[in-house]
Formats: C-alpha cells, sequence, structure tokens
C-alpha cells in the first residue's frame, strides 16, 4: 500500500452529528434505568424513521434476490409491531402502568403481623430459587429419569415409524393395479363428461355437508327453548324471560327460581340427543371403529404392565433423589418457607378487610390495575376479563363454605408433604390406597358436585386464551414473524434447507456496511493518577472504517509423520496471522498533564491530532505447537513482527508548542521503535498467558479425571464437557481474584473512565470540547419530563403515522357491551370498568365500607377523576358482591389459606 491516507478522513460535521447520536444512546440508556420509558408518539417517530432509512426503503443491489426478500420480510415485522403496539397500548397504558408499580406505596395499608421484613423476603426468595435449582439439578442428572427419557423418545419414534409406514402402504397401489399400468384400455369405449358446473360443484358439497352436519339451525333453536323452558319457573321457552328475571333478582336481592344450571342440561341433552339421530348409522359405527383401533394400538404400544413399570421407575426415581443429601436440604427449605407465608395468610384473615382497603387508597396501585387489565383485554381481541372474574368468584364462595371441600384440600396438603419428606413412602401400598381415596373424593367434589363451576372457570379461561390466537393484529404479527423465519431457512416448498447465498450476503455485504455506518465511536474520558503525576485523554473518537484491519490473512501448514519400529511419530501445525491496514485520524484530542514529583515540575493542557494512514499499524504472528523443550505447553510464538507507519502527531494547543516542534523529527525517530517494541512485547506476553490459561484448564480437567479413577461416584462422575467448563470457571475466578490482590497492591494507583463529569477524579479539569461534558448534558435531559416521559427518547425525524386503526371497544363473551373509552355501563350480568378511572372507581367502591356491598344501586354514577368517567349498569360492580373476604361472610378458618398452603407446598 502506497498510499498514507486513511479510508475516511474526518468529516468534522459528520462527526459531531454521530457522536450526539452515540451519547444520545446513552442517555436513552440511563433514562430506562430511572424508569423513564418513550412514548407512543416517540416510539412511533423512531420505527418510522428505521423504516424509511436508507438500509430498508433501498436494499443494497449487492445482495441477491432472497437477501432483499429477508429485508422485505424485516421490514413487514417492524411495521406489524408498530401497528399492534400504538393500536393496542393506546393512550401510553404500558408506560403509565410500569410507572405506577414503580411508584407503589400501598397508600394507607399496613402489612398485619408480618413474619419477615423486606431484606428478609428477598433472601427468602434466594433459598426458594436455589432449593428449586437444586431439586430440578438432581432430577435432570438421576439415572432413572434419563433412562425413562430415553425410553420415551424410542417409543415416540416407533409410533411415527408405524405412521409413516402406514401412510406409504396407502399411498403405493396395489400389485395388480402396478401389473396393469401397460395395457390399454378397451377398445371404443366412452364415459359421461362429469358436470363441472359451479352450480353443481355447490350443491354436492352442500349436499355432503347436511348429510354430516350433527344439528342445524332449527335443533339450535330448539335446543334453546328446552332449556329456557327448564330454567323459567313459568316454563316460558322466550330466553329472554329468565335472563331479565335473573338479572331482577340481582338488583332487588329477591329469589326468581330461575334454575340456570338444570336448563343448561336440558339444552346440552337436546343438542346431544338430535346429533344423535341426525348422524347415520354408518358414520358411527365407521367413528367407534376408529375409536376402538386408536385404543387398541395405544395398548399394544403401552400395555397394562408397561404402564405399571413406568410409574414404578418414576416413584424409585423419587425414591433415589429423596436419598441424596442435597434433597434433604432443599425440600426442607422449601417446605419451612411455604409453612412460613402460609401461616402468615391464615392469621390474616381477621385483617384482610381493612388492609386490602387501605391498600386501594394507594393511586398508583388501582391506575396500575386499571392499565394491565385494560392492556390484557385489547391484546385478547377487545374481550372483556368479567366472565373470568365472576367464574373464580362463584368457586370462591363454594370453597368457603363447604367443610367437605376444605378437609379435602387439607388432606392433599398432608399427603404431598408425606410423600416429599418420608423417603420411600411413595413406593408402599398405602400411599397408592390413600391417594385412590383422594382421588376419588376429588373427583366427586370437582367433577360432580362443583362440576358445572369448575367447567365454567376452564371454558371461560379457554375462551380468553383463544381470543389473543384470534386478534387480526396478533394474527398479522405472528405471520410477519412467521414469514420472515420461513424465508430464512426454507426453501419455496416450505423444507428446510441451507442457503449459502444468505452466508455470502452477510460476509460481503451486511457486516461491512455496518462497520461503515457506524462511523464514529466517542471513547469515554480516560483519566490515570498516581502520587507522582496526574493524566487526563478525552475526546478519542475512533472511525469504524479506519479502525477495521484493510487485510487479514491467515495460513496454516500441518505436517504428520507416522513411524513405527524404531522411527517416532510425530505431529506439528504452524500458523501466520497477518493483519495490516489499522488506521486512524484522531483529531482534536484534548489532554491533561500534571508532574508532581521531581524536577521540573510540568502541567500543561491542550488540544493535538494524531494522524496514522496507509499501512498504519500492521503486525504479523507465527505460532506453532509447542514441543517438549519448549517452556510452552501447547503453543508457543516463533516469530512477532509490528509496524508501524506513517504516524505523526501535531500538537495545536499547549504551553510547549514551540519546543515540541522543534525536536518532533527526533521525538518521531525515538517514539516509533519504542512504540513497536512495546506492541511486540505486549503481543508475545498475551499469547504466552493465554497458553497457560490453557495449561491450568488442561491440568484441573486431569486431576477431576483422576478423582473419578479413585473415587468413583456416579454422582461426581462428569463429561469431558462438563469438565473443562468447570475447570475453565474456577480458572475464571482465581484470575479475578488475582487482579483484586494486584489491585489492592497499587492502591496509590488509579485509573478511570469516566463518562461523565460525575463520575470524573478530576471535576475541576474541564478540557475544551469534552465528550463527558456532552454526556453529562444528555444524562441531565434523560432524567427530565414528567413522570415516565423524557425528552432524550426522541429518535429520528420521520413523520407520525396517521393511519393507524382504532382499537375496538372491550366487549363480554356473547358480545355484551362494557363500556367505551370514556367510561363504562354495564350490561344484565355486571360489568367491570375498562377505562383507568372507570376501574379504578370500581375497586374504591369495591372497598368502600360505607356502600352496600352486595350490589350498588342501577344506574348510579361513580365520581370521575382525570378526563375518563366510570357509570355502573344494572348490577354494578362485582368485585366487592362475591368476595367473602370484603363483605364479611367468610369464615374463620377460611379454605382460601389451605388452598394456598397446597400450592406453596
Amino acid at each position: 500500500m502506497t498510499s498514507a491516507a486513511v479510508n475516511r478522513p474526518t468529516n468534522v460535521k459528520q462527526k459531531e452529528v454521530d457522536i450526539n447520536q452515540k451519547l444520545q444512546f446513552y442517555g436513552i440508556y440511563t433514562a430506562f434505568a430511572n424508569g423513564k420509558v418513550p412514548s407512543n408518539k416517540q416510539i412511533d417517530v423512531a420505527l418510522n424513521s428505521a423504516l424509511s432509512s436508507k438500509q430498508l426503503s433501498s436494499p443494497d443491489s449487492r445482495l441477491s434476490t432472497e437477501g432483499k426478500h429477508l429485508i422485505a420480510d424485516l421490514k413487514t415485522v417492524i411495521e406489524e409491531a408498530k401497528v399492534l403496539l400504538l393500536t393496542k397500548n393506546e393512550g401510553n397504558l404500558l408506560q403509565d402502568f410500569i410507572w405506577q408499580t414503580e411508584q407503589l406505596s400501598g397508600g394507607s395499608a399496613t402489612t398485619p403481623n408480618a413474619p419477615v421484613d423486606k431484606e428478609t423476603a428477598k433472601q427468602h426468595g434466594n433459598e426458594a430459587l436455589n432449593g428449586l435449582r437444586t431439586l430440578g439439578t438432581l432430577m435432570i442428572s438421576n439415572g432413572q429419569f434419563r433412562k425413562l427419557l430415553s425410553d420415551a423418545t424410542l417409543l415416540l419414534r416407533d409410533i411415527a415409524g408405524d405412521a409413516a409406514q402406514s401412510a406409504a402402504n396407502r399411498v403405493n397401489p396395489s400389485e395388480d393395479r402396478l401389473a396393469n399400468i401397460d395395457a390399454p384400455a378397451p377398445d371404443n369405449t366412452w364415459h359421461d363428461v362429469p358436470d363441472l358446473s359451479r352450480e353443481n360443484l355447490k350443491n354436492q358439497a352442500k349436499s355432503t355437508y347436511d348429510n354430516k352436519k350433527p344439528f342445524g339451525s332449527k335443533d339450535v333453536k330448539d335446543a334453546v327453548g328446552d332449556a329456557s323452558q327448564t330454567a323459567d319457573p313459568a316454563g316460558n321457552r322466550d330466553p329472554t324471560a329468565p335472563a331479565q328475571g335473573a338479572a331482577e333478582s340481582q338488583v332487588d336481592g329477591t329469589a326468581t327460581g330461575v334454575d340456570a344450571t338444570s336448563g343448561a342440561a336440558a339444552g346440552a341433552q337436546t343438542l346431544k340427543d338430535r346429533a344423535s339421530t341426525n348422524i347415520s348409522g354408518d358414520t358411527k359405527n365407521k367413528t367407534k371403529e376408529i375409536n376402538a383401533r386408536t385404543q387398541d394400538y395405544l395398548k399394544s404400544k403401552m400395555p397394562q404392565e408397561r404402564r405399571e413399570q413406568t410409574i414404578w421407575r418414576l416413584k424409585k426415581m423419587i425414591v433415589e433423589i429423596q436419598g441424596h443429601p442435597d434433597y434433604q436440604q432443599a425440600i426442607e427449605t422449601l417446605l419451612n418457607l411455604a409453612e412460613t407465608y402460609a401461616g402468615h395468610g391464615k392469621n390474616l384473615h381477621g385483617q384482610t378487610k381493612g388492609t386490602v382497603k387501605g391498600a386501594h387508597e394507594d393511586d398508583s396501585l388501582n391506575v396500575a390495575e386499571a392499565d394491565l387489565r385494560t392492556l390484557i383485554e385489547r391484546f385478547a381481541n377487545s374481550t372483556s376479563m368479567d366472565d373470568v372474574f365472576d367464574a373464580l368468584n362463584q368457586i370462591y364462595r363454594d370453597a368457603d363454605n363447604d367443610p367437605e371441600l376444605k378437609n379435602w384440600f387439607k388432606s392433599i396438603d398432608a399427603y404431598i408433604r408425606k410423600c416429599l419428606r418420608e423417603q420411600g413412602f411413595i413406593l408402599q401400598d398405602s400411599s397408592t390406597q390413600e391417594w385412590n381415596q383422594l382421588y376419588d373424593r376429588g373427583h366427586y367434589l370437582l367433577r360432580e358436585k362443583y362440576r358445572t363451576h369448575t367447567d365454567r372457570i376452564v371454558d371461560e379461561a379457554k375462551y380468553l386464551a383463544d381470543q389473543f390466537d384470534k386478534d387480526p393484529q396478533n394474527k398479522q404479527f405472528a405471520n410477519s414473524i412467521n414469514k420472515l423465519f420461513n424465508d430464512l431457512g426454507n426453501d419455496q416448498n416450505g423444507k428446510p434447507t441451507f442457503k449459502p447465498h444468505l452466508i455470502k450476503d452477510l460476509t460481503d455485504v451486511i457486516l461491512p456496511t455496518i462497520f461503515e455506518n457506524v462511523a464514529y465511536i466517542p471513547i469515554p474520558r480516560i483519566e490515570y493518577s498516581d502520587p507522582g503525576m496526574d493524566a487526563v485523554v478525552e475526546n478519542l473518537v475512533v472511525e469504524s472504517d479506519n479502525l477495521m484491519p484493510n487485510v487479514l490473512e491467515f495460513g496454516s501448514d500441518n505436517y504428520f509423520r507416522w513411524g513405527r519400529k524404531s522411527v517416532k511419530s510425530t505431529n506439528t501445525n504452524k500458523v501466520l496471522l497477518s493483519v495490516s491496514g489499522i488506521q486512524m485520524d484522531l483529531r482534536d484530542v484534548s489532554y491533561y498533564i500534571k508532574k508532581k514529583q521531581g524536577f521540573p515540575a510540568i502541567t500543561d493542557k491542550g488540544l493535538m491530532d494524531i494522524f496514522m494512514g496507509g499501512e498504519g499499524f500492521s503486525f504479523k504472528i507465527k505460532m506453532s505447537t509447542a514441543e517438549s523443550k519448549d517452556r510452552a505447553h501447547f503453543f508457543k510464538v516463533e516469530n512477532v513482527a509490528v509496524q508501524v507507519k506513517h504516524l505523526k502527531i501535531k500538537l495545536k494547543q499547549s504551553k510547549f508548542k514551540i519546543p515540541f516542534t522543534l525536536f518532533k523529527p527526533l521525538l518521531s525517530a525515538v517514539i516509533r521503535p519504542a512504540i513497536q517494541k512495546v506492541l511486540e512485547k505486549q503481543i508475545r506476553d498475551s499469547v504466552a498467558q493465554a497458553d497457560a490459561f490453557c495449561y491450568d484448564i488442561y491440568q484441573e480437567v486431569q486431576r477431576a479425571q483422576n478423582e473419578i479413577l479413585q473415587n468413583p461416584d456416579p454422582e461426581n462422575v462428569q463429561n469431558i464437557y462438563q469438565r473443562y467448563y468447570t475447570a475453565a470457571q474456577k480458572r475464571f475466578l482465581q484470575g479475578k481474584q488475582k487482579a483484586a490482590d494486584a489491585k489492592a497492591a497499587t492502591e496509590d494507583k488509579h485509573v478511570n473512565v469516566a463518562m461523565t463529569k460525575h463520575d470524573s477524579l478530576f471535576k475541576d479539569v474541564n478540557l475544551p470540547g469534552g465528550i463527558s461534558t456532552k454526556a453529562t448534558e444528555y444524562k441531565e435531559l434523560a432524567l427530565k419530563g414528567d413522570k415516565w416521559e423524557s425528552p432524550v427518547f426522541g429518535i429520528g425525524s420521520a413523520k407520525e403515522s396517521t393511519n393507524l386503526p382504532k382499537v375496538a371497544p372491550v366487549r363480554r363473551r356473547g358480545g355484551g357491551a362494557v363500556g367505551g373509552s370514556s367510561g363504562t355501563t354495564g350490561g344484565t350480568a355486571g360489568t367491570t370498568g375498562t377505562g383507568a378511572a372507570g376501574f379504578r372507581n370500581e375497586v374504591g367502591a369495591a372497598f368502600d365500607s360505607n356502600r352496600d356491598l352486595s350490589l350498588n344501586s342501577p344506574g348510579q354514577t361513580a365520581r370521575a377523576t382525570g378526563t375518563q368517567g366510570n357509570t355502573y349498569g344494572s348490577n354494578g360492580t362485582t368485585l366487592g358482591a362475591n368476595n367473602p373476604v370484603v363483605n364479611g361472610t367468610a369464615k374463620t378458618d377460611t379454605l382460601g389459606s389451605d388452598v394456598r398452603t397446597a400450592i406453596n407446598s
């Protein structure tokens, strides 16, 4: 390389723009660290700016066709993500939720008789995580578990093989037809032309559907009539009559005799009878035959003996894990924590009402609850969560009032603890008998006595979860993600394939473009202090295109000799690494130096330019495998050659500018060879340290292997990868300890990298154009703004989106209205407000001791806060009405605590 120029000379204007952009990213990081988040408007502008950037709007022409398709897919993903977030998050609900949760104070609530303080609770959380981690490690390292996993994999492969064989048999033609493949058709044979008209095909499809559908619209109407007639005491077949009666009974508190459970059962039985009548006998027989064949096949793969053996092996695995000393410590820790917090939960009952009410006096809690609920409902296809809460409240009342169900949960809790604590109990016959009894009682309670209530919870939860999949915007975003990954790894037929041209796009176009566009990278302020001198260097700005080597070469030479008898086998490997073209064009580098000891005492502050063009900094390293006579263990350095060319230093501001100019030729002749020698030594030392590090790991692995040979305990045996990982981890910890010891030995020497003036060792040293000064300004800017807002998130110059769809109003299952953006109007079944103020008012009403907790008055209007109000419907809030803890109907020894105890166990 004959030219002494750099790849990209410094552009002062672009440099300032890039530095400000990089420092703004630092400000954004600071804002996130302090609880600030971008607004919807800022997100919109930033994403629109990214979409209109050159890299996405006009992809590089050197990209392959599929590479350009991937860029288009990525652009679609960003667009769909923008629409999804900005639509569902209308009103900055997510940002407000994050902020409000960070501001929670608990209002006037107190934690009654808390068993632990905040720090102890944090410690307990760590202990619980360690206990769970120990149990997981014991399970995955157990031989029985791994054998069961291997056997399950073999069984699934066997089933998949049978399925593939069955499919092949169906696709393959019979031998008779194959033998007749070359025979011609009979002479002069003609067939009728099929009717392929649109009307005929439509009629055939409709006829096929009508013949196979289990029931029609008339059958559904009859089922609804039968359900209404059974539920309504007056025998009215109009479904609106019992629904209106039920709504009036909730308002007046009077019983109307409407039996919704019997009505639903009658309607379901009608549909079942009609389906049985409409489905032909052949279809029924065919279905039964398929089910029987499926059951027989599964029984052949998992016969009774194998199922019993699998259960016994699972029990044996648990017993083996229970015998491990780490198990007892982990399980006792978890059980003790469960007892601590579950016992505290039982003692809360007498104090819960006042505590919960006090907590909801904290406005942050109310707003956070409203924000979170509205977000969930919007992402769930604008589906209200009222039905889920109603179902949960019903089970809550049932559980609190039924001693039999309460005792069953207590028995489950005691049985689980016994199985966990007593080694071998799970293999005893008494364990199986006790479980069978608990199972029968639980089946009666949950699947017979409270079947409709438990089914309703499952049904409402499934319906709400299903709405996430049915939401159109969720679908569009998921489809864009799927298309991106399909185009990345699949061919046009949807089969996985390797695409080498995409690798070429990455190495030849994308990565070089990234390095070029990174452009100017500001380096933080570097400070050094010891008893002899103080030094500060600032405004170091590295240009990525110059820093990237222009040439990188790697060569390898392998020699292998196999010998026998008196000839020794040998193997030698040599490598060459050559890097050249690392350049610099650093302008206006600020410095400060103060010599505190010796003569003469020097203090100087100024600016300088550092230039290194052409070949710049280059080096070559020759290494080979170490031999027995060498000090190295795995690889040794044969030669290191370093060159620094075209290095120029120009002082622009300094007290010693004239002396430096006079002695510059002499200094250059002395400094350049010294720099080369220092760099050569540093490279040799780094390679030697890497060799020593590898040898330390190798010795640690050999030591562990010798311990295994002396003590072949299966619990302590590790595979080769685990041994090397453990050895490397131990070596890293030793290195950190040595670094800490070295730092303690040189406490009088301080090296500091300061991003802002607040982090500096020399706060009174202000250098011209300091990067730390600008970083301080962006840090202060990040902390400005009301609540969660901050102006530092303002990235990009694109316009806001004007075509975003409006978020759909939240509705209950079946289409019942919940409310608009300005408040909430209840339906006939009772509703909960979806707006922030609406939900906050409802919570306040639920826990207001001066209000009738059973029901609010019809059409009651709640006080509005902010810009959103709330209007309760005919039934008002359900939070207070259905919560026995709040309305005072809960018993002293509540089932809720027992349920929590069982779950915690």
